[in-house]
C-alpha cells in the first residue's frame, strides 16, 4: 500500500514527466498559463499572456531556503539519530507517531548504518548548497519563479530526510534494542563505493556551479558585473549542457542505493523527471540563444540525451 510520500512524489514525477514533454515538442498548442507556471529561470516563458501568474511568482534566488532548511533539518535529524543509537535516547513518541502516520510502516527496512552514513551525506550536500546559493551563486534580479516550484522544493528536502530515517530501526517498529539490525552484507559492500561516487558527483557539481558564477563576475576582482547569460565551458560542460542536473541524478542514486526503500525510489523518480525536463529545456534553449553553441553536448546524459 503506497503512503502519502510514494503518491504525492509519483504524482509529481508523472505530473512533471508528462507536462515538461508536451511543453517540449507541443509548446505552441498548450495554454500560456501551463508553460508560463511550468518554466522558469533562463527558459522561462516570455509570451505577454497569463500575466495573472506573477501574483505568485517568488524570486529565484529564493532557492536559497531550500538548502537553509534542509541543513538545519538534516544536522539535527543526524545529531537526533546519533544520540538514539550510540547514547540510547529513545525514539520521542510524537516523532514515532509522526513518521508511522507518514510512511505507514511498522517494521524497518534499512539498516542503522546505511540511514546514518545517507543522513551524512545529505548534510554534506545540503551545506554545500547552502553555501553555494547564498555566498557564490550569482541569480538574476528578474529571474522568477512559480510559487509551487518553491513549496515542492521545500516539501522534497523534508520528505527525502524523513524517508531517509524513517524507515530505521528504532524510528520505525518497537524500542527493542536487542533486535537492531546495524548493518548488512549490501550496505557493508557498498558504503565506501557510494561514498565514492557521492564526493565526486558533489565535487562535480560544485565545480559546476562555480563556472556557472565566473560567467557574471569579474575574474579579477570577483565582482558580479553582469546577469546575462553566457555558454559555459569546461569539465562536463563539455558533454552536457546540465551538468549540475547530471550529478544531482546520480547523488540521489548513491542515495537510493543506501536507502532501498519505495518511498526513496518515489523520490528518486521525481528526481529524474525533473532534472531530466530541465536539463532538455535548457539545451533547447541554449541551442536557440546561441548559434554557436557546441553542437556534440547533449542535454543531461554524455551520447544518449
Amino acid at each position: 500500500m503506497l503512503n502519502i510520500l510514494d503518491l504525492g512524489f509519483l504524482s509529481l514525477a508523472l505530473t512533471v514527466g508528462f507536462t515538461g514533454f508536451v511543453i517540449n515538442h507541443y509548446e505552441k498548442h498548450v495554454p500560456a498559463f501551463i508553460v508560463k507556471g511550468f518554466k522558469y529561470g533562463s527558459f522561462a516563458y516570455q509570451g505577454s499572456e497569463a500575466n495573472f501568474l506573477q501574483l505568485i511568482e517568488v524570486p529565484k534566488a529564493l532557492y536559497r531556503h531550500f538548502y537553509a532548511f534542509s541543513s538545519v533539518f538534516s544536522a539535527l535529524t543526524l545529531v537526533y539519530a546519533i544520540l538514539v543509537y550510540w547514547f540510547e535516547f529513545s525514539v520521542h513518541g510524537s516523532i514515532g507517531f509522526l513518521l508511522k502516520l507518514t510512511l505507514e510502516q511498522d517494521e524497518p527496512t534499512v539498516p542503522a548504518l546505511a540511514a546514518i552514513l545517507a543522513l551524512s551525506l545529505l548534510l554534506v550536500q545540503c551545506i554545500r548548497r547552502c553555501y553555494e546559493t547564498h555566498c557564490l551563486q550569482v541569480f538574476a534580479k528578474s529571474s522568477k519563479m512559480n510559487m509551487s516550484h518553491y513549496l515542492v522544493g521545500l516539501v522534497h528536502y523534508y520528505a527525502v530526510i524523513v524517508a531517509t530515517i524513517g524507515q530505521a530501526p528504532l524510528f520505525c517498529g518497537s524500542q527493542n534494542r536487542d533486535k537492531i539490525v546495524w548493518s548488512d552484507t549490501k550496505t557493508l559492500v557498498l558504503a565506501i563505493p557510494c561514498t565514492i561516487i557521492f564526493v565526486w558527483a558533489w565535487y562535480e557539481q560544485f565545480m559546476t556551479n562555480i563556472i556557472f558564477a565566473n560567467l557574471r563576475k569579474d575574474k579579477k576582482s570577483g565582482d558580479v558585473i553582469t546577469e546575462e547569460h553566457k555558454i559555459p565551458h569546461g569539465r562536463l560542460f563539455e558533454h552536457v549542457s546540465s551538468p549540475h542536473r547530471l550529478c544531482e541524478i546520480i547523488l540521489y542514486m548513491v542515495l537510493l542505493i543506501l536507502i532501498p526503500t519505495r518511498t526513496f525510489f518515489c523520490i528518486f523518480l521525481w528526481v529524474i523527471a525533473n532534472q531530466v525536463q530541465t536539463a532538455i529545456h535548457a539545451h533547447v534553449w541554449y541551442k536557440k540563444t546561441f548559434k554557436n553553441y557546441p553542437s556534440n553536448r547533449m542535454a543531461v546524459i554524455p551520447n544518449i540525451l
